[in-house]
């Protein structure tokens, strides 16, 4: 069913969840979506551990999370305007059976040096830059408008959930019961059954898209490399002149930001502070996934009285205040409080962050969603995609860096006053004021 109906950016009424699950191309993009994030969560952890082994260091783990940052950041456009273009379901398959493949070249690899390992990290997230933005952008065409915010929710309840189970469940299994090895082979194999419930999708064909086409004819560099200086310029223009739109991708920029920021944090801070091993993060934090589970099962009924831009905006307010109560509760250790005393202050603002965590995801992506025209979808995913991951990297980098030359504390700290910025701006962007369709944009 599709959904490109205009619709409002403010209330979003929206029916029960369970009707999702009987739209049967919902469902096998949503259960494959789930196989991958596990894999793709678990994995990455084993991926941290290993490299923390094998080098000692954790400015090594943060190569490794930047090895996955970048490759959105240079090529991220391009795909968005290739996604526009063709099959999303082709693409979908192909990017997941590439990604299993190289999941099994980990065999090779961490054999061969720990930059081996950063290459294949390097491909995997390449060809993730074609398939993530590809599910978002397909999500549309298969419910009704009025069903985005719940296949929203959906979608990252079952984001957090699996990759809670992928890191709580799956990574200690990987680590301490098969191994290495076996961890590649068995992550290979459930990706590839994922690659069977996408061929289970209809076909996903592009808009049509006039006055330019890409030509089929490979010798027309020129043109082809014309056409996508121009949709670039199209998706940016839309940015310029949609206020809801810029919020949106502000806020779901920071979300991913997030994600990056604590997986070389986290550990940090569970030794540092904590006195724990860096692999024991996943116990400690486990409220934060509880939470963000939690706040999805009524992310939808509290869409239908607070506006969704409101909803991300406070997620946003609370999770600054609680990355700095982390920096905190590193300033009471050095005072002298006790383990126990710290370790019951963490589970319990970890559970919170997880709340507000699940508050910006969710309906930033529905504000995008809406905001977005059917036929620039594709590019304007990845560009949020593009744009996240040059900041994670940026952020991983600064941040990442004085947390280790200086500590843990003074890293928690500065990503919380960038947090505090971040959010008087989507604040300010967010104001009230009159709702209204996303500005046409020019044909030329």
């Amino acid at each position: 069913m599709s959904s490109e109906a205009p619709s409002e950016s403010g209330t979003t009424p929206d029916p029960p969840v369970g009707p999702l699950f009987r739209n049967r191309p919902f469902l096998a993009l949503w259960s494959a979506t789930g196989i991958q994030l596990t894999i793709n969560s678990a994995i990455q952890f084993v991926l941290l551990i290993w490299v923390l082994e094998q080098t000692g260091s954790p400015f090594a783990s943060t190569l490794l999370v930047i090895c996955l940052a970048a490759p959105p950041v240079a090529t991220g456009a391009i795909a968005g305007v290739l996604l526009d273009r063709f099959d999303k379901r082709k693409i979908l398959i192909a990017a997941v059976i590439i990604r299993a493949g190289l999941t099994a070249l980990l065999l090779l690899a961490d054999n061969v040096s720990v930059g081996a390992v950063y290459a294949v990290a390097f491909g995997t997230a390449l060809v993730g830059q074609f398939a993530v933005p590809a599910g978002a952008a397909a999500l549309p065409r298969f419910v009704a408008r009025q069903q985005l915010l719940s296949a929203n929710s959906a979608f990252q309840f079952t984001t957090t959930s699996t990759q809670l189970i992928g890191l709580v469940v799956l990574a200690p299994i990987m680590l301490k019961v098969i191994g290495f090895d076996a961890s590649y082979v068995l992550s290979s194999a459930a990706l590839a059954l994922s690659a069977v419930l996408l061929a289970m999708l209809p076909a996903i064909k592009p808009f049509e898209r006039t006055p330019h086409r890409v030509s089929e004819d490979v010798g027309q560099i020129r043109a082809a490399f014309a056409v996508i200086i121009r949709d670039i310029r199209s998706t940016g223009d839309l940015v310029w002149r949609d206020r809801l739109t810029a919020l949106a991708l502000i806020q779901l920029i920071s979300g991913v930001m997030l994600l990056f920021m604590f997986a070389v944090l986290v550990p940090q801070f569970v030794e540092e502070v904590l006195s724990r091993e860096p692999e024991d993060a996943v116990f400690v934090f486990w409220p934060t996934g509880f939470g963000a589970l939690l706040a999805l099962v009524f992310v939808p009924r509290l869409g239908r009285h607070v506006r969704v831009i409101t909803m991300a905006s406070v997620g946003l307010a609370v999770i600054t205040v609680i990355v700095t109560v982390f920096g905190v509760l590193d300033f009471l250790r050095a005072s002298g409080s006790t383990q126990d005393w710290l370790l019951a202050a963490t589970l319990i603002m970890a559970f919170p962050l997880g709340l507000a965590y699940a508050m910006v995801n969710a309906p930033a992506q529905t504000l995008l969603q809406e905001r977005a025209p059917p036929e620039m979808r594709g590019r304007l995913f990845s560009t949020q995609m593009m744009l996240a991951n040059a900041v994670s990297m940026l952020a991983l980098l600064l941040v990442g860096g004085v947390s280790d030359a200086a500590g843990v504390r003074q890293g928690l700290f500065l990503l919380g006053g960038g947090l505090f910025v971040i959010t008087l701006a989507s604040l300010w962007l967010g104001r009230q004021g009159p709702t209204h369709p996303p500005p046409e944009l020019s044909a030329d």
